[in-house]
């Protein structure tokens, strides 16, 4: 972190939370809790063991980067060798052969372990491809997924996609080096994060950045046990990442995502301005520098999101949660229409379902559970009198019926948790705003003037 993004942080969020917590009236009461089973959804239950991944970066000498690029080389041909027979057999409507024969030719190649983990790694993607294919035929096909395609090849513009795939007990870590097959002994340069049993590890050639690239899978069992048994419950939204509230709390705490927004659309303007130059120059429609642009606002756009999920998820913990509820929002995207700028936001930058992910692999590592439930009309309903009859306009929320005004996302995250039978007593329904400033999320200077309207119990 820089120093000058350092002097910009204002308040650490636990500090908040301590705050918001403080403030809560000695009144405060809740209904019996539903059952957990009345969730519509589970997201993800506390398991005993969790896949991750290390990541880290090989440094090899000349003569070892060229031995790795001959091996990816014969991995790529043996894929494409494999992905074939299996294309021809399904076009011919025969059974798929499980287990050819043509990788014995590559054995001496590649080595046997590291021939058996391509083959299986293809009959993985087809078996993958053909449950797909059942799901389509019910007509149970997610919305996400227009059509079902079988597994491409590792070729790409006449060049093979370099990579390699080594079983579990044909290669080692130890003191800072990767000991592979063919007595290559590689140093790396990064930490492995997790430790536990080894997996799978696959090596990549990065064309853009020409560095080659390590994945490491590893499972490990969570450490950490919560240290409560309260539900936290998060609203996720575009123009808010999440807003986030605990019955506890007087005001509900919003991630305002204006900032990220704003540095989505500069990269996706340059996007645009780089696309219109290669049309106009050469009349091609990608480079590496294109790539590279894409490259650069996924990960800044990930890194915020990542940074949230584990500020706020750690300050959780401190507060003893041990479920977080989200919104489901499978189907949100249908029918939408908002406009050029709106659809961009709603289809391009709102990965909900990143974020809700990154939300699970994060409380998993501290034993909290992720539970979902459906978010319908919970931005349109009256938390205090319940009518539907509201008007919205921007973020704020007005009942027509009863005259509560109030932010959408807190109204949301309000009905939320009144569906899981969770009451709070007069709770503030406008919220503390953070703000990411590039390294993390923090409290805002200048709150909202709007007179605040308070929830009657």
């Amino acid at each position: 972190m820089t120093r000058r993004c350092a002097s910009k942080m204002l308040l650490p969020l636990a500090e908040v939370l301590d705050h918001i917590t403080a403030s809560a009236s000695s009144c405060l009461q809740t209904w019996s809790k539903r059952a957990l089973s009345s969730f519509k959804g589970v997201y993800s239950e506390a398991e005993q063991e969790m896949k991750r991944s290390n990541l880290f970066q090989l440094a090899p000498t000349a003569d070892q980067h060229h031995t790795l690029r001959e091996l990816g080389v014969n991995c790529a041909k043996l894929w494409n060798e494999v992905n074939y027979l299996h294309h021809q057999q399904y076009g011919n409507y025969l059974r798929l052969d499980w287990n050819p024969q043509l990788y014995k030719k590559y054995v001496p190649l590649v080595g046997s372990a590291t021939a058996q983990q391509v083959v299986r790694k293809n009959n993985e993607a087809w078996r993958s491809f053909l449950a797909l294919k059942r799901i389509q035929k019910r007509g149970q096909l997610p919305p996400t997924l227009k059509r079902v395609v079988p597994p491409g090849y590792w070729k790409r513009d006449g060049r093979y996609l370099l990579r390699m795939l080594f079983r579990c007990d044909s290669y080692h870590i130890r003191q800072g080096r990767v000991n592979l097959p063919h007595d290559l002994s590689i140093p790396f340069k990064g930490e492995l994060k997790w430790a536990g049993k080894q997996g799978r590890l696959e090596v990549v050639w990065d064309s853009l950045s020409k560095k080659w690239r390590v994945f490491q899978s590893v499972q490990v069992k969570p450490i950490i046990t919560p240290l409560g048994s309260k539900t936290c419950y998060i609203d996720l939204g575009v123009r808010n990442l999440a807003t986030v509230w605990l019955t506890e709390w007087r005001q509900p705490i919003a991630y305002q995502s204006g900032r990220l927004l704003a540095d989505w659309w500069y990269w996706t303007n340059r996007i645009a301005r780089h696309q219109q130059r290669l049309v106009a120059l050469n009349g091609r429609k990608k480079s590496k520098q294109l790539s590279r642009l894409y490259r650069i606002r996924k990960r800044r756009f990930r890194h915020a999101v990542a940074t949230f999920a584990r500020q706020l998820v750690k300050d959780l913990y401190r507060q003893g949660m041990s479920t977080i509820v989200i919104g489901e929002l499978t189907g949100i995207r249908e029918n939408s229409q908002h406009g050029r700028q709106g659809n961009a936001m709603v289809h391009n930058y709102w990965s909900h379902k990143y974020v809700a992910d990154r939300l699970r692999w994060t409380a998993e590592e501290y034993g909290i559970r992720i539970r979902t439930i459906s978010e319908a009309y919970t931005s349109q309903t009256c938390p205090r009198c319940g009518s539907r009859n509201t008007e919205r306009i921007l973020r704020r929320f007005k009942c027509l019926n009863c005259g509560l005004e109030a932010h959408r996302d807190a109204v949301g995250v309000v009905n939320m948790a009144a569906r899981c039978g969770e009451y709070a007593v007069r709770p503030m329904v406008w919220p503390m705003l953070l703000h990411w400033d590039g390294c993390g999320w923090n409290r805002n200077n200048g709150m909202p003037t709007l007179e605040r309207i308070i929830v009657e119990a």
